[in-house]
């Protein structure tokens, strides 16, 4: 937080003389004011700046989330009252935020771990792309592949870290929940060499489906709520002990059971659907799978795609499905990049447009989770801009001729097809897809910028 957002927040509470008293508690500062009455509310960067207010009455409060504590120290060096005691438990409770919100909030601290690691992905990517052979097959790149690629394969126990520091949760039993599908006997039995039951109840051989961020925070969300109960109800002696093992014993074993017989269902009924729509309504078909591939990736349930994706190249030898990931990321790339150039706090621009390139080379991770889902607008324009371009790629019936997977403009020349113009459509669809999400968010945040 820069000097110059800490001045608009002042103006926004009527001047430091109307702050009552300022408290800071999970990662937000928040302000209570004397006269609500005296409050500026036609600072024009209040939506940008995030701020929350709250008004009850005669009762006013300015939420502000603050990491750092930046905010909540220089109000202390002004000589703001500190509050005394747990006195907003009423605010924290009303001060509600939707799911993307919370699972923004989740990936924002791994935010320069995942960009780090996809800037050298994308690195590797382009030496694979201009064939350097003695670079390809060496040790050094292998294991410089394996330090870019470690942070992805590790990320449920990142989330996991993350949700628990979030809910004030013990980050060590989340960890270990994270890390349940990278257990080797787990990887084995999940293998799909066998029928996997768990007392009786079928669990598909997908562990990635398991691991998807949006299970593992939802888990250690349950996580944490059962921790509070017992911890307040159970006796002295076990306080510290019976929360983990009622979480390990109950909690996970539940979470297998529900998550098994779903995952089994999508193994047996959504292939058929995709190869079903593709024949009979191809080009909704793909305009479906624009905009929801974001949404599959959230879920885990992308990777399903992939044997789909073989059958057709080893069948027809070309994909229809291949071309809709990338269609997906630059959608999200799209909006990211509009969202950076709405918001007027430097960080979070800066981070804006560095995921604005990784989702364009192919990981929309910083995209998609630190960035468009801070607000819903970004997020949907994503997803319309992806069903935008999926409509343009099935119209023109765009294909990749070549399995590549990563979703990056890198791998435009997989369009390329000889005595067509394949490229070109590609290269439309994309266009369109980048501009509608683009365009969508550029208004529609602007929209709501009018009426704060």
């Amino acid at each position: 937080m820069n000097d110059k957002q800490i001045e608009a927040l002042l103006k926004l509470a009527g001047g430091k003389e109307n702050i009552r008293h300022v408290q800071h508690d999970m990662d937000t500062t928040t302000l209570t004011l004397r006269d609500r009455t005296r409050m500026d509310l036609s600072v024009s960067d209040v939506l940008d700046l995030g701020a929350d207010i709250r008004i009850t009455g005669d009762y006013c409060s300015i939420a502000y989330e603050d990491e750092s504590s930046q905010l909540y120290n220089t109000l202390q060096g002004m000589g703001v009252r500190k509050a005394e005691g747990d006195v907003l438990p009423a605010t924290r409770r009303t001060r509600k935020k939707s799911l993307l919100y919370f699972i923004s909030d989740v990936f924002r601290p791994l935010m320069p771990a995942i960009l780090g690691a996809a800037v050298l992905k994308i690195v590797l990517a382009v030496i694979t792309l201009f064939n350097e052979s003695s670079l390809m097959d060496s040790q050094t790149f292998l294991i410089f592949k394996s330090i870019g690629d470690s942070v992805y394969y590790l990320l449920p126990i990142l989330v996991a870290i993350s949700t628990a520091y979030r809910l004030k949760s013990n980050i060590y039993v989340a960890a270990a929940i994270g890390g349940l599908m990278f257990y080797p006997q787990m990887t084995a039995l999940l293998s799909g060499e066998e029928d996997v039951h768990f007392m009786g109840v079928p669990i598909v051989s997908q562990a990635i489906f398991f691991s998807a961020s949006i299970w593992v925070i939802l888990t250690i969300y349950a996580a944490s709520y059962l921790d509070k109960v017992v911890e307040q109800k159970s006796p002295r002696v076990f306080k510290g002990i019976l929360a983990p093992l009622l979480t390990f014993l109950i909690l996970v074993p539940l979470v297998l059971m529900i998550l098994g017989p779903i995952g089994t269902w999508i193994d047996q009924h959504l292939p058929d659907v995709v190869d079903s729509l593709l024949n009979d309504a191809p080009i909704v078909a793909i305009m479906l799978l624009g905009a929801v591939y974001s949404l599959m990736m959230i879920a885990g349930l992308h990777y399903w795609l992939l044997p789909i994706i073989i059958n057709e190249l080893m069948v027809n030898g070309f994909s229809l499905i291949l071309p809709v990931m990338l269609v997906a990321f630059v959608a999200q790339a799209g909006a990211s990049l509009a969202t950076g150039l709405r918001s007027k706090q430097r960080e979070f621009r800066k981070l804006a447009f560095w995921a604005t390139g990784t989702a364009l080379l192919g990981t929309p991770e910083p995209a998609m989770y630190a960035v468009n889902m801070r607000k819903r607008a970004s997020f949907y324009s994503a997803l319309l801009g992806g069903a935008a371009g999926g409509l343009c790629f099935g119209l023109m019936s765009v294909k990749a001729v070549a399995l590549g997977g990563s979703g990056s403009l890198l791998e435009i020349p997989l369009f390329m097809e000889e005595g067509s113009l394949n490229l070109l459509h590609a290269c439309v669809g994309l266009i369109i897809s980048f501009c509608v999400s683009g365009v969508l968010t550029y208004w529609m945040i602007g929209k709501e910028r009018k009426h704060v």
